[in-house]
């Protein structure tokens, strides 16, 4: 299996990816972090698959401290669409509003969204793709075996 970055490599992609977007935004948002974000999760492969190792990093935070207003937050939306687009990363959907926006980095692949939330709150997440923890496959106990009676 390829080697990937760790999940604290994740983590720092995946807070720079948030932190370069909140830095366009004026006035300049206080972060409030949904908690339910905090811990990594598992990736699931298909039906049936055994759990290999793999997880993904993910970071979600509401914008407080901009304006509520409507007008306020689609012009918002908008400018972080062009400046995402400007980086390079590829705009995968746009509600008919424009007020929620997926997106995938370039060139390492998180995905990205901003979106509208209950009470005129804009959202803004990152989610790294597939990581091993450490980087590489922790190795399982049978294949330790088969190397000692290899030897």
């Amino acid at each position: 299996m390829e080697p990937t970055m760790t999940k604290d490599e994740a983590l720092a992609r995946v807070e720079e990816l948030i932190n370069d977007t909140v830095a366009i935004i004026e006035p300049r948002p206080r972060l409030d972090v949904d908690p339910t974000t905090l811990t990594p999760y598992r990736c699931i492969g298909f039906v049936g698959d055994d759990w290999d190792g793999r997880i993904y990093i993910s970071r979600a935070y509401w914008l407080r401290g901009i304006p509520r207003d409507k007008t306020k937050l689609l012009e918002i939306s908008q400018k972080v669409r062009r400046h995402w687009q400007q980086q390079g990363h590829v705009i995968e959907g746009i509600s008919k509003d424009g007020m929620n926006i997926a997106a995938r980095s370039r060139p390492d692949g998180f995905i990205l969204s901003l979106s509208w939330t209950a009470g005129d709150v804009l959202g803004i997440g990152a989610t790294s793709p597939c990581i091993w923890p450490h980087g590489t496959p922790e190795p399982s106990p049978s294949s330790e075996l088969d190397v000692r009676v290899a030897h």
